[in-house]
């Protein structure tokens, strides 16, 4: 069994508890500034050299695709009227510019159970607390998928972003090119005057999903000085649009095959599904967030942290869980900690 634990105030924790949500702030917001700044510059600063680099690393994958010399490789992809890697970056990178990236929201959560270091952090200079969630319980992508959102859980990346972006380009990128555009039984002799329409399709589908798997990634980067943190975040973000050529824009569950999915009414800008809200920051900065539900038996514990009226905060917890009809264990900090 896994488990994230997220560390709150007093008012963090019974404003979660009675809503039966999690607050997911908008990244602008977060204590590292330049998380998603750093990774979207990462990738336009690659704009200019990534066609060379796309269309070298292709040729190398075909040339094993089709357990040829690579030099003959090279020399047929020369000759096509389709440059196929740049092809599907034309895509990606309409898609980069006309979808904005200010809409994504993340909530936090550790791996580590009973922090000093976290107690002090994100608690409160009175008593704090710890929830202890069950990873498998807290969040169903699905859930959110119906509701026109996507959803990612991941352990936060403390490596530079243009690191995460190029093992994203080796991992994901090139394969999905080669798994979306080029067809397996195509051979070298075949010329690539393929139904355009149709090959600009399966370049607009390889590239909206890489997009969004870019989103996820730059969104669980952060400096390692944070490392100490060993954070887990949930992301939410409505997808892209997607433009074949000059037509008009279609929105990402219009385009995929979405037949496996039953959508729900959904308000503007996902208003009705996951409100936008607002909470004041310990630096007095209003930050926006969406209430984002869980299960309430996806709640297995709740540790108070550091407190002078220790009995008294257990019997105040214990009251509110038993109002609210949580059955959650209450236990409280081993940390020695005491403010003086």
């Amino acid at each position: 069994m896994e488990y994230v634990y997220h560390y709150t105030s007093a008012d963090g924790l019974k404003g979660i508890l009675e809503s039966k949500s999690l607050w997911a702030t908008n990244t602008e917001y977060l204590n590292d500034f330049r998380e998603i700044k750093e990774g979207i510059d990462t990738i336009k600063s690659l704009r200019q050299n990534l066609y060379e680099f796309s269309q070298r690393k292709l040729e190398k994958i075909y040339a094993k695709h089709k357990n040829m010399p690579l030099e003959i490789i090279q020399e047929a992809m020369q000759n096509k009227k389709v440059h196929l890697a740049n092809h599907f970056l034309k895509f990606l990178w309409d898609i980069i510019d006309n979808n904005s990236i200010d809409e994504i929201y993340t909530t936090s959560f550790t791996t580590k159970h009973d922090s000093l270091n976290h107690w002090l952090t994100y608690g409160s200079e009175q008593t704090s607390y710890c929830i202890k969630f069950n990873k498998e319980k807290l969040f169903d992508d699905m859930y959110f998928r119906q509701r026109k959102f996507l959803s990612g859980y991941d352990n936060v990346d403390y490596e530079p972003a243009t690191n995460i972006f190029h093992s994203l380009l080796e991992e994901h990128y090139l394969p999905e090119v080669l798994g979306y555009i080029l067809n397996s039984n195509l051979d070298l002799d075949l010329d690539l005057d393929l139904d355009k329409k149709e090959l600009d399709k399966k370049c607009a589908i390889a590239a909206i999903e890489i997009f969004n798997e870019v989103i996820f990634k730059i969104a669980s980067i952060k400096d390692r000085a944070f490392k100490y943190e060993e954070e887990y975040r949930f992301t939410l973000f409505h997808p892209g649009s997607v433009m074949l050529n000059d037509d008009d824009q279609i929105d990402y569950f219009d385009f995929i095959d979405s037949s496996d999915i039953d959508f729900l009414e959904q308000g503007d800008k996902g208003g009705k599904h996951f409100p936008l809200c607002y909470r004041t920051l310990k630096s007095g900065i209003i930050a926006p967030y969406r209430a984002i539900p869980f299960p309430k038996n996806s709640i297995e514990e709740i540790i108070i942290g550091p407190s002078e009226n220790n009995e008294l905060a257990v019997k105040g917890l214990k009251s509110l869980l038993s109002s609210l009809n949580f059955d959650v264990e209450v236990s409280s900090t081993k940390t020695s900690f005491r403010r003086i």
